[in-house]
This record gives C-alpha cells, sequence and structure tokens, in this order.
C-alpha cells in the first residue's frame, strides 16, 4: 500500500486538475486574461517571493534559537529547492525532507534540523489560524453566512492561535520535563533528545513573537498575491473575501492527499470564491492564473537542485534510509 500511495496521490492530483480543464469555458479565459494588466501578474509574483522570503527568515530565527547556523548562501539554495520539490512531490512535507537531506549531507544535525522545521509548520499554522479567525470576525453581512456564526468561529480560532503559541508549548515542555525521568530505552532516549530540542526552542514563548509574526506576514503576502490576480478577473469581490477564501484552501493543502497539493489547490479555491460569490470561470481561470505564477516563482530552484546534484532517487533513497 505505501508503495502505491504515491501513485494514488499523483492520480488525484491529476484527475482534480482535469477538472479543473474540462470547466473552463477557453475563449472566456482567454479574453479574461487578455484583460489582466501585466502590472498584477508582476505584483502577484514579487508578492508571492515575498511570502517565500518571510517563511525563509522565520526559519532561521529558529534556527538560530537552537544554535543552529547555516551559511546564509547555503540556507538560501537548499530552502529555495524545498520550495520547488513542493511542487513536484507527492508529499505535503516534501519540500521539508530535501531541505533536510542538503543539509545533513554537509554536516547539519538532522534532529536539529528537523524540529527546527515542526516549529515552523506549527507556527505557520498558527499565523493561518489567526488570519481566518480575523476574517471572520469582520465577515460583512451578505456573505452566505450569518454574522454571528462567523464571528464565533473567528474568536474561537483566534483564541486557538494564541492560546497556541503561549500556553500550548509550557504545557508541551512540562510533558517533557516528566517524560524525561522515564525508560531507558534507545528509543526513549531519542525521544529525550528530541524533547530538550523542543524546550530549547520554546523555553521562553515570548521569544517566538517575532517569527509568529513573520508567520502573518507571509500568509498576508500570499493572500494579496491572489487578491492581485483577481483585481481585473474579479472586480467585484472584495479584498476581505481572499483573506476568508486562501486561508480555508492553505488548510486543506496541509492534507497530504496530492501532488504538491496539484488539483486540491485549484478545486478548493473555485469553490471557495464560488461559494462567496466570483463567477465559476472567473474563478477557473484565476486559480490556473496563480498554480502559473507559483510555478515561475520556484523555476531558478530547478538550478539550484542541479547544483546540488539532487535527484528524485536520492530522495527516496534518503527518506526510506530516515
Amino acid at each position: 500500500m505505501s508503495k502505491a500511495l504515491p501513485w494514488i496521490k499523483i492520480g488525484l492530483s491529476v484527475s482534480l486538475l482535469g477538472a479543473v480543464v474540462y470547466l473552463l469555458d477557453w475563449r472566456e479565459a482567454k479574453q479574461l486574461l487578455l484583460e489582466t494588466p501585466l502590472m498584477n501578474l508582476v505584483i502577484a509574483l514579487a508578492l508571492l517571493l515575498g511570502a517565500y522570503l518571510a517563511n525563509g527568515i522565520r526559519l532561521i530565527l529558529l534556527q538560530k534559537r537552537i544554535d543552529l547556523e547555516v551559511p546564509r548562501a547555503l540556507f538560501w539554495g537548499s530552502y529555495y529547492t524545498g520550495l520547488l520539490m513542493n511542487s513536484i512531490l507527492p508529499s505535503g512535507v516534501g519540500g521539508d525532507v530535501v531541505r533536510v537531506l542538503l543539509l545533513t549531507r554537509r554536516g547539519y544535525p538532522m534532529g536539529l534540523l528537523a524540529a527546527s522545521g515542526l516549529v515552523d509548520r506549527y507556527l505557520g499554522l498558527l499565523g493561518l489560524l489567526a488570519i481566518a479567525g480575523l476574517a471572520l470576525i469582520f465577515v460583512p453581512v451578505e456573505l452566505p453566512m450569518a454574522r454571528s456564526h462567523g464571528q464565533l468561529a473567528g474568536v474561537a480560532l483566534v483564541l486557538v492561535a494564541v492560546l497556541g503559541l503561549s500556553w500550548l508549548p509550557r504545557l508541551g515542555l512540562f510533558f517533557f520535563s516528566r517524560m524525561s525521568n522515564h525508560g531507558t530505552s534507545g528509543l526513549w532516549e531519542k525521544v529525550k533528545r528530541g524533547a530538550g530540542i523542543f524546550q530549547q526552542i520554546f523555553k521562553h514563548p515570548g521569544q517566538l513573537l517575532i517569527p509568529a509574526l513573520l508567520s502573518l506576514v507571509s500568509h498576508v503576502l500570499y493572500i494579496l498575491s491572489y487578491a492581485s490576480l483577481g483585481h481585473s478577473l474579479l472586480p467585484d469581490m472584495s479584498l476581505l473575501s481572499y483573506f476568508l477564501a486562501i486561508p480555508g484552501v492553505m488548510l486543506i493543502l496541509l492534507l497530504p492527499i496530492s501532488l504538491g497539493g496539484l488539483g486540491v489547490r485549484e478545486i478548493s479555491t473555485v469553490g471557495l470564491l464560488v461559494w462567496l460569490g466570483a463567477g465559476q470561470q472567473e474563478a477557473l481561470t484565476l486559480s490556473l492564473l496563480f498554480l502559473a505564477i507559483s510555478w515561475i516563482s520556484v523555476i531558478p530552484a530547478i538550478v539550484t537542485a542541479i547544483h546540488y546534484g539532487l535527484g528524485l532517487k536520492t530522495i527516496k533513497e534518503h527518506t526510506d534510509a530516515t
């Protein structure tokens, strides 16, 4: 079953993307694209690259908390290559695996790399919940939901994000400290070493404020990239609508059920935007246009992947070994 799982994910991605292409009216899409200013595309690309930059800086700050110093050129090369692999690997954490692989090859400890990556993902999730919650709190009455229900859900999401940053790490540290007093097996020793790394990262939760803010910045830039593309495609769509729809898309993408989110991202984008009042053809065009922009944004990473001698066979061998 494990060998068939990647093919299932690839099949799902191809099927969903094929559905988007089938539903698209190409003549209308062509007209919509001709009416889209080139500057909107450039701004969308710049915003997406800015989101990548904010994410990278966040990861650097987390690595510094555990005394993990990676030269800038090596860090950004491995990080950018990971972004490329996120687009093509049938896994929810493909880019993280690639980044860890590249840095482990050069002598950096896998445990520290993996731990910083997990916390990075965790802070990203909290930032996403906070943005979605704030958008729901300020949801306009005309959206297809009761205002009170949206606000209640928004308050709940913001509360989860705040508690996740302040109290949950403390509970985790308490649990790890109690665990460290038990067990002597090899596996247990690895668990305790991992607990020690997380303890170092979460020792002073208040110092995670800047990485958490960078999560918000990254998500805002990512959402604004969509909004830039939709400015001419969906002129009647409010900016707040994107802050409602795109976090939902990003949460769905956390599920490792497709090839780098391909197909799932496009279908969920169309579904949520249409639910918020967008026209189907405009939403279909926007989803495919963002896919093109996201691919363009990581094309230069092909050079870094070749530079590092990275191939899919190498990635598979490393993943199987670990």
